[in-house]
Formats: C-alpha cells, structure tokens, sequence
C-alpha cells in the first residue's frame, strides 16, 4: 500500500502504550518511539515538504478504549492520514485481568471497524 503526504498534511499515530512511548514526556509530544523516528526519517528526507505530527496513543489502551476517544483524539484533529497501532492489550488483557475476561475476535473487530470508517465529519471543504 502507497500513501501520499502532501507538503502541509497533517498524520495521526493513535493506538496503545507501543503508540505511546512517553508522549507527555516528550518534548514534540510525539514521544520517544516509533512516531518520532517516522516524523524524523521524514523530515530528513523530505526537508521540502513540512507535515504535521500528532501522537495520542494511551498506555493500556484496548480497541473499545480507542472508539471511546475516537472522536475527541482523532477526528476532531482531522488528520489527512491515521496510523493506528492497538490490540496488544486486547489480546493479553485476559492474563492481566484478575476476572480473566477474554475479548472476544467479534468485539475487538467491531471496535476497529468503528474506528476505520471514514467520518461524514471528515470531508474537507
């Protein structure tokens, strides 16, 4: 898969703690993972073509905890591209969880395909 990014765009990362990586700590918000090498690589090969970086991944977070912020965190910024990084903590929360819960395949895809449709809110004007 190709994706353009135009000079001025503005790229999302939004996931869970490996999106994270400390990005209230950092400096650029973008924290010290793979948001900043991307924004980095770029900005070294690409010195011409300035984009915008935005990182709201959350520590902990499982898909459910994405849809439920989707809104506020990723659509209101209306990013021309998302990267999102989610379900480790859905697939390991029933280790975690002292109850054990298991999230079912079923839930866990209904949350990221809420998540990745496109937004009647997000067509540009």
């Amino acid at each position: 898969m190709t994706i353009t990014v135009r000079p001025g765009s503005t790229v999302m990362f939004t996931g869970d703690s490996i999106t994270d990586c400390q990005r209230l700590e950092s400096e650029d918000g973008l924290g010290f993972g793979y948001p900043l090498r991307v924004a980095g690589e770029w900005g070294l090969r690409h010195p011409d073509r300035p984009v915008t970086w935005l990182n709201t991944g959350n520590g902990g977070n499982k898909v459910m905890d994405l849809e439920a912020r989707w809104q506020i965190d990723v659509l209101d910024a209306r990013p021309d591209v998302v990267s999102i990084l989610v379900g480790v903590n859905d697939m390991g929360w029933h280790t975690l969880d002292p109850k054990g819960y298991v999230i079912p395949v079923e839930e866990f895809e209904a949350g990221y395909t809420a998540c990745s449709r496109p937004s009647p809110r997000r067509a540009r004007s």
